[in-house]
């Protein structure tokens, strides 16, 4: 009988999720992205699964290693919303249930999945008269984090909640910090909105947690394979973490 194949994901990110149940594969999660590039480099896996934005910008920083293009599996970007905030919630699903179907979206969905990696373009926030407290994370490239060219916040759901709070009349306050303090954060209701990189795949294991609602899908993101195509010219040229 034939070993199944390894493949690596990191620890609760989409792939992890939507593979977890496959019994064809033996899944092995890490930490992080250059824990997975890594694993590859010294053949502890054979392929890594991860969304496609970040398997495009692992290639742009990593010689060597290619993506295998078949689509392995689809998952949704969401919101998480504090719990008290039930009006948000529905403020928010009805934007997304327009920008799905909007030129804004399409637009985005290409920039984010370009095989020559997302260029964010800034959405000015209009300030409204209602405040918006936003759990940002700036280690959620290309969905949150900060452009070190700049020192300003950026990303796609930078992007979405600013076209957000522009129609719905809200001034933006972000919090920012790693993925992990900003979901505990959303949990113990620090602040209105979490973004940056949530996805449909948990909603799940936030419902029967209940520490924080999560809002409609409002972007599609594929999830593919990368492998090594050559490992004599494997080779780091900038930094993934």
């Amino acid at each position: 009988k034939s070993e199944k194949e390894k493949v690596g994901v990191n620890m609760a990110w989409s792939a992890d999720y939507m593979l977890s149940s496959r019994e064809d594969i033996e899944l092995v999660r890490y930490n992080t992205v250059a824990d997975l590039v890594m694993a590859l480099r010294f053949k502890k896996i054979d392929k890594a699964a991860m969304e496609r934005p970040f398997a495009v910008e692992v290639l742009n920083c990593v010689d060597g290693l290619r993506i295998i293009d078949d689509t392995i599996a689809t998952d949704g970007l969401v919101f998480a919303v504090n719990n008290e905030r039930e009006d948000l919630l529905n403020e928010l699903n009805e934007f997304f249930s327009r920008f799905k179907e909007s030129k804004e979206k399409k637009e985005l969905f290409e920039r984010l999945n370009s095989t020559e990696g997302y260029e964010y373009h800034k959405i000015e926030n209009a300030k409204g008269s209602r405040m918006l407290s936003v759990g940002l994370p700036t280690d959620a490239y290309p969905y949150s984090y900060i452009d070190f060219e700049s020192g300003d916040y950026a990303g796609s759901d930078l992007e979405v909640i600013t076209m957000f709070a522009n129609e719905y009349g809200y001034t933006l306050e972000f919090t920012p910090g790693i993925f992990t303090t900003i979901e505990i954060g959303i949990g113990e209701g620090e602040f209105d909105v979490a973004i940056g990189s949530f996805c449909d795949a948990a909603r799940e294991d936030a419902e029967v947690s209940e520490v924080f609602m999560m809002s409609d899908v409002y972007m599609e993101h594929e999830i593919v394979y990368i492998e090594v195509e050559d490992f004599n010219s494997l080779k780091v040229i900038s930094p993934l973490d």
